[in-house]
């Protein structure tokens, strides 16, 4: 594998960013903290997205701070084949809460994968490691370059195993440990079924099922035939039963017949006598009408003498009584009308003259809180005129105040702009010495360890010579460029100091500026307080003389309104007198109309007694013809009584009664049989279906014996061959593992022997526990991890290199070295001096000779950047907080 070109998008410190990779070693150099980390995290999470992260970190924390967006789009070649993934972020930054949006895989311009998961497998398979992997072999992380000697043995071996793929193996092998375990408890399972299948076929055996079922049919034809003779006889009883009651109905039915017809002959006997009774009660009501009639023409001969209506005819002579009514009665209601009208326009003039006595009292109290008013607003204005003149003298003296600042009145207003050009001054000196001060600290540090080793004349690691070596030259120019480097800090903090007094001055000049905007905030309101004052003043002078007007207008209204009151209590006092007239006269002609129409309903009345004797003496004739009528009746009842009486003779009731007891009687006990033949049939029925059951049950279950016998022979053998799967599992791993683990010892070797020629160790032993061990020259055996941080970084580094070229020789299964990601070391010389740094540089060179085609190298160091093909630098603009990345000439 090797990568062509990184592009992202506000991924960490970087805006933007654009890097294009070439074959060799290639060196991104930058001080700490400008961002050439984040260059080589970008690639892993272009790769693996979001399974690159630690578990301490979070998505968001690889998108820009601010940012809403962010993008990883990586290019490598694989195979001889191109491709591209892009990872798209999306952020919210008030919740720290990234989502990846997109994750695209193509290759040779073709879309392979458009899911995350989906791009994260592919690339798995295409690397043939996942992220775990890829930092335990190519990607060697800042602060993780110990991480394999540090490691438990355990914990190491599956590391590489891993590596070396062998964790597959033992993956296939737990898979085949698991089918046998299920195989196996298949095959218990189906061995108790057999051992219980028997035992059941043995328990329905032993019950003679065959011969059960023959007697109980035997027992079931018997009872048929039984069935048969009980049936006959039921039918015969019951036949002769039906006969006896059809008789015995028959004399009942004639019997209720003579029954109904003695009741209606009653009845009509009854209905005759009621006759006569009305008869009577009729007579006796039209003698009662005919003597009030003759009452009724009396009182109206006494009314005609009262009315004296002459020949007029008495309809039209009520109708003129009516009408004279009628008149009287609306000349009362119009002069009822007239008064009631007077009396209300009477009272609303007593209320008109009440409110408007009350709207004069509301217009006096309002002129006397008016020129109260007055006196106040006249004491707030010389008020304010006060004040206004002392926060002029106070304006002035802080004009003053300015002025011997160096700030004149035209100046002010641009304070805020001066201050943030002098912070930012402030922030740029500050960076400036900081950075001064990183730089002092780490040449004071390299110029003490060269002092140390040039006092023990001899290198701890080689043992060269030291005296007028390029380590004594290399100490004087670091001294040199110290001094360099104080002389400027000493003029950085007299820059610092100057800045120091113009922000305490403009601090000042802010304070007189905020205090003079505060006066003449308080000198516009106070202004507009005393202009407001004067308008209110006017307004309530004006209001006093509209008030005075207004109550001589309500005074004069009162006046007429009063005169208008009296002449109208005059004009009611003549009504009255009116109305009396009025009422009398309406009465007079409402009598003489109740008593036209009194003796007119006189009349109706006496017609409709008349009338109802008419009707009444009609009635009486009708009830005689239904008299009649009556009588015949009961003669026709009379004839059909004596015929049915007749027909009744010819029955003997209480033989018919005798014989129906005694067939009913044969039927009980015929059913009764039948019952117990009917239970006794069920029983025998039910218990040849058991048996029947019993026997399909039994002959299932030798089949199923049958099944259960091939089906356990076949487990059987399953069985065995998981077991043999599992064995070979075990010995391909174990053989694969010594022939790697020596493989791995020999390159472990070969690159140490390289590295530490001439030095105080032999050789290192990696065991098949993959325990490692460092040999001295005196065989005396060092565990690497007490070691020097130098010594173990270094060891640390060949442990890596070596797994790096076993894997690409092929001996963990790889096609071929280009498969391989590019090598990747994140600050490698962290823990390293100049001796050891120079022995990272051999190993590096190993490393392209051997055959690696790209190494990619982040490091602060610049003693890196001779060994390299191609160089990169990262500077980082500490206002914007950008990083940015240029190839270096």
């Amino acid at each position: 594998m090797m990568l062509k070109r990184l592009q992202v998008e506000n991924i960490r410190s970087y805006e933007k960013l654009d890097i294009s990779f070439e074959d060799g070693v290639t060196v991104v150099s930058g001080v700490n903290g400008s961002g050439k980390s984040s260059l080589l995290e970008s690639c892993f999470t272009g790769l693996f997205g979001s399974k690159a992260l630690d578990k301490e970190f979070v998505l968001s924390d690889m998108v820009r701070k601010g940012a809403t967006k962010a993008s990883i789009n990586l290019q490598f070649t694989q195979n001889g084949h191109d491709y591209e993934i892009e990872q798209v972020f999306r952020n919210d930054p008030e919740k720290a809460r990234a989502t990846n949006t997109k994750s695209l895989l193509k290759k040779d311009g073709a879309i392979l994968s458009d899911q995350a998961n989906r791009s994260y497998d592919a690339v798995r398979y295409l690397l043939n490691m996942d992220e775990d992997a890829y930092k335990n072999c190519v990607y060697i992380r800042q602060g993780e370059i110990d991480l394999l000697i540090n490691s438990k043995p355990k914990d190491r071996q599956k590391m590489i195993d891993d590596l070396l793929q062998l964790g597959k193996l033992e993956e296939y092998r737990e898979r085949a440990s698991s089918s046998r375990k299920g195989v196996g408890r298949l095959k218990r399972d189906a061995n108790n079924r057999i051992k219980d299948t028997k035992l059941e076929i043995d328990n329905i055996e032993s019950s003679s099922p065959l011969e059960q079922l023959n007697v109980s049919k035997s027992r079931s034809l018997e009872i048929d035939r039984e069935f048969s003779s009980l049936n006959e006889k039921r039918d015969y009883a019951r036949s002769r039963k039906d006969e006896v009651l059809k008789q015995k109905s028959e004399f009942k039915e004639l019997a209720s017949k003579k029954d109904s017809l003695l009741l209606q002959k009653k009845d009509i006997n009854d209905r005759k006598i009621k006759a006569f009774d009305q008869i009577g009660s009729l007579e006796k009501n039209i003698g009662s009408l005919k003597a009030e009639s003759e009452n009724l023409k009396v009182k109206a001969e006494e009314m005609s003498s009262v009315l004296d209506m002459g020949n007029k005819d008495l309809d039209i002579f009520i109708s003129e009584l009516d009408s004279h009514e009628r008149v009287a009665r609306d000349n009362l209601s119009q002069l009822e009308s007239k008064r009631s009208v007077l009396n209300n326009d009477s009272q609303n003039i007593s209320n008109s003259i009440a409110e408007k006595k009350k709207q004069i009292d509301a217009v006096e109290k309002s002129i006397l809180q008016s020129k109260d008013k007055l006196v106040s607003i006249q004491s707030d204005i010389e008020a304010s005129l006060n004040s206004q003149s002392k926060f002029e003298e106070k304006s002035s003296s802080l004009i003053k105040g300015l002025e011997s600042l160096g700030f004149t009145e035209d100046k002010i207003e641009n304070l805020d702009e001066i201050a943030g050009l002098v912070a930012d001054q402030q922030r740029i000196l500050h960076g400036k010495e900081r950075e001064l001060f990183v730089k002092i600290t780490e040449i004071n540090a390299t110029v003490k360890r060269s002092q140390e080793l040039l006092e023990k004349g001899k290198c701890p690691t080689c043992g060269q010579e030291l005296a007028g070596s390029s380590v004594e030259e290399h100490s004087h120019l670091d001294s040199e460029k110290e001094k360099s480097l104080q002389s400027e800090l000493s003029e950085l903090k007299k820059k610092q100091e100057d800045i120091e007094l113009k922000a305490s001055k403009l601090k000042d000049a802010r304070n007189f500026k905020n205090e003079f905007d505060s006066i003449v905030s308080d000198q516009k309101v106070l202004k507009d307080k005393i202009s407001n004052s004067r308008r209110l003043f006017e307004e309530h002078s004006s209001r006093i003389t509209e008030d005075e007007k207004k109550k001589e207008d309500l005074l004069t209204q009162v006046s007429k309104l009063e005169e208008s009151h009296s002449e109208m209590m005059i004009m009611m006092a003549k009504m009255g007198d009116d109305i009396e007239s009025a009422t009398k006269a309406h009465l007079l002609s409402r009598k003489q109309l109740d008593l036209a129409r009194a003796l007119s309903l006189n009349l109706v009345e006496t017609d409709k007694i008349l009338l109802n004797v008419k009707q009444l003496e009609d009635k009486i004739v009708s009830i005689r013809d239904m008299i009649v009528l009556f009588d015949s009746q009961i003669v026709e009842k009379q004839t059909a009584i004596v015929e049915i009486s007749e027909k009744m003779g010819n029955f003997d009731v209480d033989e018919l009664e005798s014989k129906a007891k005694q067939f009913a009687s044969v039927l009980t006990n015929i059913e009764l049989e039948i019952k117990k033949l009917d239970a006794e049939k069920l029983a025998v029925s039910k218990q040849i279906g058991m048996i029947e059951t019993e026997l399909k049950r039994l002959s299932g279950l030798k089949d199923m014996l049958k099944s259960l016998k091939r089906k356990s022979s076949y487990i059987d053998a399953v069985y065995s061959d998981a077991e043999e799967l599992e064995a070979m599992y075990i010995r391909i791993r174990a053989d694969l593992r010594s022939r790697n683990i020596g493989s791995l010892d020999a390159l472990i070797n070969e690159i140490f022997s390289f590295m530490y020629s001439n030095n105080a160790y032999s050789h290192i032993l990696l065991d098949h526990d993959y325990n490692l061990t460092v040999f001295g020259k005196d065989g005396t055996p060092l565990e690497p991890k007490l070691l020097s941080g130098g010594e173990r970084a270094i060891f640390n580094l060949v442990l890596r290199c070596a797994i790096y070229r076993l894997l690409s020789i092929g001996n963990a299964g790889l096609s071929s070295k280009a498969a391989l990601p590019p090598l990747i070391m994140d600050e490698p010389t962290v823990f390293l001096d100049k001796g050891h740094v120079q022995q990272l540089i051999k190993l590096i060179d190993m490393m392209r000779d051997i055959g690696v085609a790209q190494i990619l190298l982040v490091s602060h160091d610049e003693s890196l950047i001779d060994s390299a093909d191609h160089v990169f630098v990262v500077d980082k603009d500490p206002v914007k907080n950008n990083s940015l990345i240029s190839p270096l000439n």
